[in-house]
């Protein structure tokens, strides 16, 4: 295996799908998406040959070998740095997508955009999705009260000097944290090696991350497994294979399990 895709010493595969599988037990509370491009080089490091960029109808572009939907919420540069990080943190293997396969940063680019679509993709609905017989009820998004609206709309776009977005303080919106967080690393990569962070291997973007902003790393590391390995639902976890990565089956109402099953799980 290319060693450039382990993950760091500190962090091996398998403690990390050990502590994700309790998140992936339950619908991520937000988070939307339709799904991530490869790199179109079809180098291994980056898992395949590019293929289809999203699985919907949105155009894509290339950018420093990353497939970029057009229309991001980030600039495109940005979107190719936001994947090479994404790589960076959960890296592909043979029995992992990893983060961009999986499709995770388009997932976080549509949320980004969650008011963009009426009702916003926020909150899908329920009670079922139907892999598993019913309707498929999630995909329905519920409408936000004024609240939540209010709620949401601070955190992605910031408080912006508005009054009723700052009655606890200034919020810096998670655009705008985004942006500067992968600014910062543009600058690093140009000062460490010469060259646009997307350009780099997977350890060197990996040692560069070592010394970077840790609440922004460990802001998009959270929002790179939620892309990986939350509900297919809000846009990431593509095909059910980050799922499938850490042998969850996923939701399985309302056919449910048999009694043997539930008594008996360890016989699949």
């Amino acid at each position: 295996m290319d060693d450039q895709r382990q993950p760091p010493p500190s962090l091996t595969r398998r403690r990390f799908l050990g502590g994700a599988v309790t998140l992936v037990c339950a619908t991520p509370v937000f988070g939307l998406g339709a799904a991530c491009g490869d790199r179109e080089d079809g180098d291994d490091e980056h898992g395949g040959d590019g293929g289809d960029a999203g699985g919907d109808a949105r155009e894509t572009t290339t950018v420093d070998g990353w497939i970029v939907p057009v229309g991001t919420k980030l600039s495109a540069e940005r979107f190719a740095a936001l994947c090479a990080l994404m790589d960076a943190l959960i890296p592909g293997d043979e029995t992992s997508p990893g983060a961009v396969l999986a499709r995770a940063p388009w997932y976080l680019d549509q949320l980004l955009g969650a008011f963009d679509a009426e009702p916003p993709r926020i909150f899908a609905g329920g009670p079922y999705s139907g892999r598993h017989g019913g309707d498929d009820d999630f995909s329905r998004f519920q409408p936000l009260t004024r609240v939540e609206e209010l709620r949401w709309r601070t955190y992605l776009e910031g408080s912006r000097g508005l009054p009723e977005r700052e009655w606890n303080g200034p919020v810096v919106g998670l655009l705008e944290r985004y942006e500067t967080g992968l600014d910062a690393l543009e600058v690093a990569a140009q000062a460490a090696h010469g060259r646009r962070f997307a350009l780099l291997s997977g350890d060197e973007r990996r040692a560069l991350l070592l010394a970077a902003d840790t609440a922004f790393v460990d802001l998009a590391y959270g929002q790179a497994v939620e892309g990986t390995y939350g509900d297919p639902v809000y846009g990431g976890n593509f095909e059910l294979s980050g799922w499938a990565a850490i042998g969850y089956e996923g939701d399985r109402q309302p056919e449910g399990y048999t009694a043997r099953e539930m008594s008996h799980p360890e016989e699949g």
